[in-house]
């Protein structure tokens, strides 16, 4: 019974019955077993004596002091939770003036999770004071509203990097790691053997090493290049900007060169692992590849890991592969693709027993284009079928491309956790450790959930038009694990496993068309969206040895929960422009010299408290009339229409289809947020085959930035912004802090 009820049955006790009027105890008391009868009418089970109200009228909730009163609704849901403050006036009061309810109602309108660790004293450190509750609400909620302003706390931190561009990039959590090329190979995009590391989360040391006469070094360091910097008014101005930009690098950058070529490497600041792929060449026409698991602050092997290196469980034919990786909690996921003719090939292990526990190739004439983790325990594969027309003009020759049909797929796999599969498939109850004498259990084979069907697309060969690759990407992993590296600089909010967008990008790339001129796809899509279909954990669909076929999900069941844009979409040079549920992307401004970047966010909540707010304060959206508003409109594929309903009324359309599916109107910009609530249209134009109808049921919400220069890139994390330029051949990173 939730506190609301118990609270309405406390309420419902206190009215007399009008049959007795001399005895009031006794009304009190038949009311309550009344109200008690009430609430338990079927199982016919006696309450306990804190689930029927006083018979004196007490309210005993109220008696208690507000210490156990706030340990008693931080344990609240958000539902729950917000009804509570609509109950009576000491609710609202309780609710609204205790910072730990305030916290954590905070946390979870954004879906995030306050990191226990964040509040324990550093054992190496004994003069750290922790933050606050008090303190912690307030910086959350100063980023919260910075974030939806695009309002950085810091625009003043700028850093230029030492070492040329090369071809490994990843960033997550305020770490940003880059492989630095050898020199031998002049300006080629090499991969080598040394890395580069900086630490972007030691950013707020920077703010008392800066320019008062400047937004930011970065800014500075154009202007001295092009002679004469502006607002200079010292010689020793000049020392403490070129001091700063120094001690910068030296503070945040640092370096390792192993004794191997890298092949591809992945990071997980919370956990300070680091992971490297090395190819090695044991024989002619043989080769292995082996993942070192190493801690990301000294890069010597992780302490936590029995094996220190693990071993693909198969031989290679080629030293080139092509890896994705993925990082959750124990677990370690990499796909291999397609290489020298070779399937696909993803594979999982518990990297700190070094068990082999998932394996996976896709089914005949597939592909697995990339994967993402839906949960711990579960697989997102996008994937390209190929095969042959049913009506076949030429079926003795099987190489004619005339004959091909190419199909994008969903595909939803599932497995069980390792904990699970360890305990029932050993002998005797033993489980996969490290210190277990029994031999490991065989890699278990996800099973497939379902199929979901993708956009067709126009797909002729013989014109230079090969069907769309596919890239699927959503950070951070869904961990059920708090971050516990580095102490000095903690994660304290970390998002909610179940909450984010999930990212699909659509590469078409007809081989006619000029370069960075390529149709380019964006879909969106809420995990919780995909998560419906997964089963529980412990199902015993996961362990059956011949499952059933997985149900095929056509297009249009899911077309309105999802939302396409293109094709004039950038094509991002990183991968890391998704973390929760925001999603950062540059527009280029070619004529002006200019960049637009945009901020995107598709949380529900927030996107809601947005839509609402402008009801409530009559905000009535017009249709724009400016030519920029009306780019806006074709680039998401909105109507640009004059709406039905007279503008003189002052009212929305009365129909129940816009009011409730989602076929409101464009409702402009207001304080610079625009909020997209109407459905997406891309029309029939190559390389679609068809008219697509998209995001119904998914509105989102933006705000966006102009930049006076030619922004290359645009990475983000939970709390800030980095964005990559060039100037004079160099390189140069600005780091937004939110």
């Amino acid at each position: 019974m939730s506190m609301l009820d118990r609270l309405r049955m406390r309420r419902a006790s206190f009215t007399p019955s009008s049959s007795t009027p001399s005895s009031p105890s006794a009304s009190t008391t038949s009311s309550a077993a009344a109200s008690a009868a009430s609430y338990f009418p079927a199982s016919g089970r006696v309450p306990v004596a804190y689930e029927l109200p006083d018979k004196n009228g007490v309210n005993w909730l109220f008696a208690l002091p507000d210490e156990l009163l706030e340990r008693v609704f931080v344990g609240l849901d958000r539902i729950t939770l917000s009804r509570c403050f609509r109950v009576c006036k000491r609710l609202n009061d309780l609710c609204s003036s205790s910072i730990p309810i305030s916290l954590s109602y905070t946390l979870q309108c954004n879906s995030l999770r306050l990191n226990p660790n964040a509040l324990l004293p550093q054992p190496s450190n004994t003069n750290h004071i922790p933050p606050s509750r008090a303190v912690l609400l307030s910086s959350l909620r100063e980023r919260m509203t910075r974030f939806r302003n695009f309002q950085p706390r810091s625009t003043s931190n700028s850093v230029k990097f030492q070492e040329s561009e090369g071809r490994l990039y990843e960033y997550l959590e305020g770490v940003l790691l880059r492989n630095v090329p050898p020199e031998r190979f002049g300006g080629l995009r090499e991969i080598g053997r040394e890395v580069a590391v900086y630490e972007l989360s030691k950013g707020d040391d920077w703010e008392d090493v800066k320019d008062s006469n400047s937004t930011s070094l970065l800014e500075g360091t154009k202007t001295g290049a092009e002679g004469t910097r502006e607002g200079r008014e010292s010689e020793e101005e000049e020392e403490v900007e070129e001091y700063g930009e120094d001690q910068l690098v030296n503070d945040i950058r640092k370096t390792h060169r192993f004794d191997f070529d890298m092949q591809d490497f992945a990071v997980d600041p919370g956990q300070d692992l680091f992971v490297v792929a090395e190819v090695r060449h044991p024989s002619p026409r043989n080769y292995t590849l082996h993942i070192h698991l190493l801690t990301l602050s000294t890069f010597q092997p992780h302490p936590r890991a029995a094996q220190s290196t693990l071993d693909w469980p198969a031989p290679l034919h080629s030293r080139i592969a092509s890896l994705g990786f993925q990082i959750c909690d124990d677990g370690l996921y990499v796909l291999r693709n397609n290489n020298s003719g070779a399937k696909d090939h993803l594979v999982g292990w518990q990297w700190t027993t070094g068990r082999l526990a998932v394996t996976l190739k896709p089914p005949v004439v597939s592909t697995f284009e990339s994967f993402i983790l839906l949960t711990p325990n579960s697989f997102l594969i996008p994937s390209v079928r190929t095969r042959l027309r049913p009506d076949s003009m030429n079926p003795e020759d099987l190489a004619d491309a005339r004959d091909l049909i190419f199909t994008h797929h969903l595909y939803i796999y599932a497995f069980p956790p390792f904990s699970f599969t360890s305990n029932c498939t050993t002998t005797g109850g033993s489980t996969a450790t490290g210190n277990s004498t029994e031999p490991p259990p065989p890699a278990h084979t996800p099973t497939p959930i379902a199929i979901i069907d993708l956009p067709e697309f126009v797909v002729d060969l013989d014109d230079n038009l090969p069907p769309p690759r596919l890239t699927i990407r959503t950070d951070p992993p869904p961990r059920h694990t708090f971050p516990t590296h580095p102490e000095e600089k903690i994660q304290q909010f970390v998002p909610e496993p179940e909450s984010g967008i999930i990212i699909m990008e659509f590469y078409c790339q007809p081989r006619t068309a000029f370069p960075h001129s390529h149709p380019h796809y964006v879909m969106f899509s809420l995990k919780k969206t995909f998560l419906a279909y997964l089963p529980a954990p412990t199902s015993p669909l996961l362990l059956q040895a011949f499952p059933r076929p997985a149900p095929v999900i056509k297009w249009e069941s899911i077309a309105p929960k999802v939302r396409l844009i293109g094709p004039d979409e950038p094509e991002p040079s990183w991968v890391c422009y998704v973390y929760g549920s925001r999603y950062v992307v540059p527009y280029p401004h070619s004529s002006e010299s200019s960049t637009t970047v945009r901020l995107y966010d598709f949380d529900p909540l927030r996107v809601r408290q947005e839509l609402y707010s402008r009801r409530n304060e009559g905000f009535v959206g017009t249709l724009p009339t400016s030519p920029r508003g009306l780019v806006q409109r074709l680039m998401f594929g909105l109507s640009t229409s004059t709406p039905s309903t007279p503008a003189t009324t002052g009212k929305e359309p009365s129909t129940k289809r816009n009011s409730i599916e989602g076929y409101q109107k464009y409702d402009g910009d207001r304080d610079g947020i625009v909020l997209v609530s109407e459905e997406t249209v891309l029309k029939k134009k190559i390389p679609l085959k068809g008219e697509i109808r998209t995001g119904r049921e998914l509105p989102f919400i933006y705000s966006e930035k102009k930049y006076v220069r030619e922004i290359e890139t645009v990475v983000m994390d939970g709390e800030r912004l980095v964005l990559f330029d060039y100037t004079d051949d160099n390189e140069f990173m600005e780091i937004l802090d939110f």
